[in-house]
This record gives C-alpha cells, sequence and structure tokens, in this order.
C-alpha cells in the first residue's frame, strides 16, 4: 500500500510516502517561497525519486488545520483534484496531532501553531491520548497542563512564546527539533485510521480552521463598534 501524506498548515511544506508500512521520502521546504509555488513541485519530486505515478498512490493523507488558512487551501485543492482524477481513497488529520506524531519525545507534547496576538493553535498529547483537544486560545489556557510530573515539550513554530512562558516550570524542557516533517506524522494517523475504520473520498474533506479569517475578525469588530 503507498500512502501520499502532505501539509501545508504551517510556514513550511512537507512531504512524506509510505510504501507498505515504511517510510521511503520525506521532505521538508522552508524557504521565502509560499506553498503555492513550492508544494506542487515537491509532490512530483517525491514521486519521481520513488519512481511513482499519481495511479500508484492507494491513500492520500492531508492535514485539514487548524493552521494557515491559504496554506490548507492549498493544500486541500492538490489533494482534491489528485484523488479526483483517479479516484483514490483520502483521510484528512489533525495538523496539530500530526505534527506530535512526527516528533519522538518522551513527556506530555503540546504542538502549537503560531495564530498571532499571543494565541496560539495548540492540543495536548500523551503519547497517542488527547489531554486537550484542538484550541486556538490565548497561550495562558496552557498552565494548567504543566502541573504534571512528566516532561512537558512544545513543538512547532508556537514553541518559542510558548516555551519562554513556561520555562520557569521545572518539567518544561527545551527542544532542538525545528523542521518536523508533519506529512509524516499525517501519514501514521491515516493508516491508523485507515485500518481502524477505512477511508473517505476527496468529497470528505474540508479545512478546520477554528477561528474567523482576519477580513471576517475585523468585519465583526467594526460592526461590534458601530452598534
Amino acid at each position: 500500500m503507498v500512502i501520499l501524506g502532505v501539509d501545508c498548515s504551517s510556514k513550511q511544506s512537507s512531504v512524506c510516502i509510505m510504501k507498505d508500512d515504511r517510510v521511503i521520502y520525506t521532505a521538508v521546504q522552508a524557504t521565502n517561497t509560499t506553498h503555492s509555488q513550492n508544494f506542487l513541485p515537491m509532490i512530483q519530486g517525491a514521486l519521481t525519486v520513488c519512481s511513482l505515478t499519481p495511479k500508484d498512490v492507494d491513500l492520500y493523507a492531508v492535514t485539514l488545520g487548524p493552521g494557515s488558512f491559504t496554506g490548507l487551501r492549498i493544500g486541500l485543492a492538490a489533494i482534491k483534484g489528485m484523488a479526483s482524477a483517479n479516484n483514490t481513497a483520502c483521510i484528512g488529520v489533525s495538523s496539530l496531532k500530526a505534527l506530535a506524531k512526527a516528533v519522538d519525545l518522551d513527556g506530555i507534547v503540546i504542538p502549537v501553531f503560531d495564530a498571532r496576538r499571543r494565541q496560539v493553535y495548540g492540543c495536548v498529547m500523551d503519547g497517542d491520548n488527547v489531554i486537550c483537544d484542538d484550541f486556538c486560545r490565548d497561550v495562558s489556557v496552557l498552565e494548567k497542563y504543566m502541573d504534571t510530573e512528566k516532561n512537558v515539550y512544545f513543538v512547532g513554530d508556537g514553541k518559542t512564546l510558548c516555551y519562554n512562558t513556561y520555562k520557569g516550570y521545572s518539567n518544561v524542557k527545551p527542544n532542538s527539533i525545528e523542521l518536523p516533517c508533519i506529512a509524516q506524522g499525517a501519514c501514521l494517523l491515516a493508516k491508523a485510521e485507515y485500518e481502524l475504520n477505512g477511508a473517505k473520498t476527496h468529497f470528505d474533506l474540508s479545512p478546520s480552521y477554528l477561528r474567523l479569517s482576519q477580513a471576517e475578525r475585523e468585519m465583526k469588530e467594526k460592526m461590534e463598534a458601530q452598534q
């Protein structure tokens, strides 16, 4: 079985290919180029290196969010198009849980993306156990999860903000993981979901934003001010 996993939810794009339960290719792109510039070439490059074509893919794994609104749309549009061409099965997964799955840390793992205004997209994981599901809140909401005997690790592009906020706790540990392959985590989660519940189609894929876009927030604030 060939699984192609992709992610555009954060500042970097990533691609992973699994074949017969083994990761055979990973790539992470973190440059000044945009997802729209590098994402499709990354997928084509991954398939070429592995001597595969889209027809060889049995399952697409794609992150649904939360994260970059534009990045999520690009990733989903690409996978929907590729999947519809060959009627390939798809599974969408949380980008945060895929990030947690992509790192190897023993303790409480808190994947976080910077959502600006001292807010983060995050969740709290203890191995495969979800302690707190995906949210978009002020970084202060994480304080209650520091009260544990286990080591706590922040990962993702919001990790510096969170670490600087909670580094006073002795169990909050720094880590050197800068560019985890979120797509690899997506493949692993999708494989587990496929074995448990089967797959879905590209029609079932939709983004999970968790909050309004900037334009929608500004409009809401303007209307509230006028009232």
